[in-house]
């Protein structure tokens, strides 16, 4: 599995499938260039920065 962010600003990474699985079966995604993105988990949801624009995105928690 393979996800890609694109940023306004024409920024890309993508989130890939590592195979490794947590307890419940659920896989572990990484970024393909750390240094594109960046994300912080909260308690409402996820941020997700570009590194280039500086553009920030939020993901409600649902």
């Amino acid at each position: 599995m393979v996800l890609t962010f694109e940023c306004v600003c024409g920024n890309q990474t993508g989130l890939f499938a590592t195979g490794d699985r947590d307890e419940q079966g659920r896989e572990y995604l990484e970024a393909e260039d750390d240094d594109r993105i960046s994300w912080i988990m909260g308690d409402t949801g996820m941020l997700f920065k570009c590194s280039f624009c500086g553009h920030t995105y939020r993901l409600e928690k649902q």
